[in-house]
């Protein structure tokens, strides 16, 4: 069984203001279980994938394997087989490993997708992982084939990958892919499988597009500020910045909680690969920026802007715990440890879901912008739950529980 570092004491956890119980609380077998409870059950729609759920988080609603979120279910899966290689657990690993390859099954042919931008999110929470675990070179291939995949949605004059075709909200439109070239600062997140893709292969032109991509969004989706923009509109002529909006915040000039989390996890990840400086610093901003939103607390709420009393986003809170936990890994340090225990505290508290859920977290928010063609709010979600479930194994990781 692989090992994380000797763990810490309850003296040295505290004294970075970290809270053994918290920690010991996010590695409760009860929230593996619930994952595996709805593992264990075939879909009423052969190879569909939860996404979010019903207000009372009682039953998934599904979605097809091209769906962006599709990904992380049999991540969270691989999550477990992951933790149960770094920890004694009550399950049987070959169980756990046979239900992770089952799921991850039906979104392989996603490798070939070549429509969506969010290709890192279908493939690597699981092939990355079933690789690191398994050294499953089929994995490795499907990587690859993934990365060329998104490799077709970059341009040279924008200097950035595409993120969206086109989009529609109730307040614009954008439709043509030959005035309006659209990038999303989720896109950070799906790099790291072309940063995996160069590892694999030895070809350094993957790596070199995300650096590229990476370089135009520190350039153009940051605030003065540190805040960040949802959606940035390039002309794809010119490659010149048109306009900064929303699609899922509040307003335009507002920030959305989950995108300023994607911001700060997906610049420390590329400085995870690139080792430039800049990176870092990027990642260290949006943090910093994100956990001057944060109350004491610990409470993050949808948008940072939004009027209060307003509901809650889980997903951004995980993301950003996780994230944070990634810098003081790739640091050597704990500058986010009192940071993430707050934002832990909170979500152990009051947003945990009963026994009987098909979910570990509840208060997430899909979309809850004013002029969304659908409004999702204190639901289930499902990404909310992998990066929960990724937490707990950085803080394996990091000796901290």
């Amino acid at each position: 069984m692989t090992q994380g570092r000797s763990p810490l004491s309850a003296d040295e956890i505290k004294k970075h203001g970290g809270d053994p119980d918290v920690f010991k609380a996010v590695l409760d077998n009860g929230a593996v279980d619930k994952v595996l409870n709805v593992a264990r059950q075939a879909p009423a729609k052969p190879n569909t994938f939860p996404h979010c759920t019903d207000v009372g988080v009682h039953a998934y609603e599904f979605e097809p394997p091209t769906w962006w979120t599709s990904g992380f279910f049999p991540g969270s899966l691989w999550a477990i087989c992951e933790r149960a290689s770094k920890r004694d657990l009550p399950y049987d690993k070959t169980d756990l490993t046979t239900l992770a390859r089952q799921w991850q099954k039906g979104i392989e042919e996603q490798q070939y997708n070549k429509e969506t931008h969010d290709i890192g999110f279908l493939i690597m929470p699981s092939y990355q992982r079933e690789l690191d675990i398994t050294g499953n070179k089929a994995s490795a291939d499907v990587i690859v084939n993934a990365a060329e995949s998104l490799l077709t949605r970059w341009d040279d004059t924008v200097c950035a990958i595409r993120s969206w075709n086109k989009t529609k909200t109730h307040l614009y439109h954008f439709d043509s892919k030959d005035t309006d070239y659209l990038v999303i600062i989720d896109n950070m997140m799906n790099l790291d499988l072309l940063y995996s893709a160069s590892l694999i292969t030895g070809n350094s032109k993957y790596a070199d597009i995300a650096t590229k991509h990476s370089e135009t969004t520190l350039q153009h989706h940051f605030r003065p500020d540190d805040s960040t923009y949802h959606l940035i509109v390039y002309n794809p002529v010119t490659g010149t910045r048109k306009i900064g909006l929303t699609h899922q915040g509040l307003n335009n000039e507002s920030t959305w909680s989950r995108g300023q989390a994607w911001a700060l996890y997906g610049f420390a990840t590329v400085y995870k690969y690139t080792k430039d400086i800049k990176f870092l610093e990027a990642a260290k901003k949006a943090a910093n920026y994100f956990m001057s939103r944060v109350g004491d607390d610990g409470i993050v709420y949808w948008d940072f802007d939004a009027p209060r009393p307003c509901v809650w986003d889980t997903s951004a809170a995980m993301i950003a715990c996780s994230g944070m936990l990634l810098i003081c890994e790739l640091e050597g340090s704990m500058e986010y440890l009192a940071s993430v225990t707050s934002i832990l505290r909170a979500c152990l508290k009051d947003a945990m879901t009963p026994d009987n859920a098909c979910c570990i977290l509840d208060k997430a928010t899909v979309n809850n912008h004013e002029f969304a063609a659908r409004r999702i709010a204190d639901t289930g979600l499902v990404y909310a739950d992998y990066y929960f479930l990724e937490i707990g194994n950085r803080l394996i990781d990091m000796g901290l529980a």
